[in-house]
């Protein structure tokens, strides 16, 4: 007889029990947020212009309700960067996981609600989705980026002066070709000396035998692409942090506050505006949309400073557009913008370095070498010297600049004068110590004249000093404070190399890079504060007390009066 065994019982499994986990999805990772730095990000969020949006952005969906919420994803991805760790989407999910129920509740999250990786990766979706939306026309990852950079600096006003520079941002994507083609933007500094470099810089798309095997695509912009990430390109960058000279990314143009005149205090240097370009891209183009973001936010004097790479384009490319903006410009001249350059028509004067003179200006004055950091002592003021000698005889401002973009320019023999001109009778009444012309008696000189000039008159050399003087070389090295902003977040504080972003598109790195600034605005900020013993500005918002200040003792050094004695028995006798 045969007997019908009996089934064991099972049961259901459960819908992810037969799938294998990806290591992410088990991470037990945990990083925890300092109270101080929890209500800073608070603070900044209840700022931003941003929120809304991304509210909307999150409640605009179908489904079960979202338990990340938007005030939770700000947080999240502002934090993320404070606590020195990559933007990458494991680490995000981490912080979120390392806050106490206190945070939870204060961003809108179940005190034991487990936010997964598939949670925060989706949000980051979702924002990039919608920055592309027509349905959000204000919007998109620019103004998304300056927004936070605008909420992190919310209590912090601007200084009047600012520096612009960019930095290298490589793609995470690997570089598929052989020997790739470093192709920028011909309309910039001329490419090093490098055998990826173009051999005629006339022709940087030229291809070239044996290079980026087998032939890389082009994209719209007639660039080659190298790597699966369609919007990465080429470019040149300082070789510095043990990287090359070259690299496959983005190039990052920030905006910085510089002290508002040379010897003034010292400012927390911090992210004021960014923007986001292709790497190789025009360098005026890249930094002019950093330069509006900044609207009219930045009182008087109101001044921009930027390196030669900037002012080395098209003059419609950028020195124009940021002259229209109301700026007052600071630049470094490229050795190819010096020389001599004739002045307006039947006016008997010439350009020097982005400086008027007339044409009777002494001989050994025109070509004079700018002063630089490396000269003597004793060179710079001789140096100095024969600048101030020749400033003598330059035009300056005669009233202020008009809404046309004219300004009146008055000549070094009128009226007060600064040379004796024969030719202008009341300039020879003045002192005998002015140096005197040796213009011709009767023959037309520009040394009395009253011009006016256009800001289509060498906007890319025009500057409110002499190139190359003290006044000068005092004011243009406040820029200093872009480079303190991009030590901080390549080796100081941060380590954004290739890596520290992972993902493809420029629209997504130009949002992690907007969070992981808004997050360093707050790191200079409160460091800077309380180096000096003060309280930041969020702090002072938020109410916190004042920090403790500890008493500095000086060392005493004691001298035996035997070793002055035998100093003193040593000195010669002159």
């Amino acid at each position: 007889m045969v007997t019908k065994q009996s089934r064991p019982c099972h049961r259901r499994p459960a819908a992810d029990a037969g799938r294998v986990r990806r290591l992410h999805e088990v991470s037990t990772a945990v990083y925890r947020t300092e109270p101080w730095q929890f209500r800073r990000v608070m603070a900044m969020i209840e700022h931003c212009a941003a929120r809304d949006f991304v509210r909307e952005v999150f409640e605009h969906h179908r489904g079960a309700h979202r338990v990340f919420s938007a005030d939770a994803f700000l947080a999240a991805y502002v934090v993320t960067p404070m606590l020195g760790i990559p933007m990458h989407q494991t680490n995000v999910t981490a912080v979120v996981r390392g806050w106490t129920n206190g945070q939870r509740r204060a961003l809108g999250l179940p005190p034991h609600a487990d936010i997964k990786y598939k949670s925060v990766n989706d949000a980051l979706r979702r924002l990039m989705w919608a920055c592309l939306s027509p349905r959000y026309p204000e919007w998109d990852e620019r103004s998304f980026a300056q927004a936070l950079l605008d909420a992190s600096l919310w209590c912090h006003p601007p200084t009047g002066a600012v520096a612009l520079d960019s930095t290298d941002v490589s793609t995470w994507a690997r570089v598929r070709y052989r020997k790739p083609l470093v192709d920028a933007d011909p309309d910039g500094l001329p490419p090093p000396d490098h055998p990826l470099a173009p051999l005629d810089p006339k022709h940087p798309h030229a291809r070239r035998r044996g290079h980026h095997l087998p032939d890389a695509p082009v994209g719209a912009d007639i660039r080659y692409i190298y790597t699966v990430d369609v919007t990465a390109r080429m470019g040149w960058r300082s070789a510095e942090f043990e990287e090359t000279c070259y690299f496959c990314g983005f190039d990052l143009h920030v905006i910085t506050d510089v002290p508002p005149a040379p010897g003034r205090g010292p400012v927390v240097h911090v992210a004021r505006a960014m923007n986001l370009s292709p790497a190789g891209s025009n360098k005026g183009v890249g930094g002019l949309p950093a330069v509006r973001a900044l609207g009219a936010t930045i009182p008087k004097p109101r001044q921009l400073i930027a390196d030669r790479a900037y002012n080395y384009v098209t003059n419609a490319r950028f020195a124009l557009p940021v002259w229209r903006l109301g700026y007052t410009t600071i630049y470094d001249l490229h050795p190819n913008q010096h020389g001599t350059h004739p002045g307006p028509k039947d006016t008997h004067t010439q350009w020097i370095d982005g400086t008027l003179y007339p044409e009777s200006l002494p001989e050994g004055l025109e070509d004079l070498d700018p002063i630089d950091i490396e000269m003597s002592a004793a060179v710079r003021a001789r140096t100095e010297l024969r600048h101030q000698a020749r400033q003598a005889y330059a035009f300056v401002p005669h009233g202020a600049r008009r809404a046309d973009g004219s300004r009146r320019y008055r000549g070094p023999a009128v009226e007060p004068a600064r040379v004796r001109c024969p030719n202008n009778p009341v300039s020879m009444r003045a002192s005998q110590s002015l140096p005197t012309t040796a213009c011709t008696p009767g023959k037309a000189c520009g040394c009395g004249r009253t011009l006016t000039l256009y800001d289509t008159d060498f906007p890319d050399l025009r500057m409110p000093f002499q190139h190359g003087t003290l006044a000068w070389e005092a004011s243009y090295h406040r820029r200093v404070g872009i480079e303190s902003i991009f030590a901080d977040l390549k080796q100081n504080r941060l380590a954004v190399h290739r890596g520290f972003f992972r993902g493809f598109g420029i629209r997504r790195y130009t949002l992690l890079v907007g969070f992981t600034l808004a997050a360093l605005n707050l790191l200079n900020l409160h460091d800077w504060y309380s180096k000096r013993e003060c309280l930041d500005p969020w702090g002072r918002f938020l109410g916190e007390p004042e920090p403790e200040h500890t008493p500095h003792w000086r060392r005493r050094y004691l001298v035996s009066v035997r070793h002055e004695e035998s100093s003193a028995a040593a000195r010669s006798g002159r």
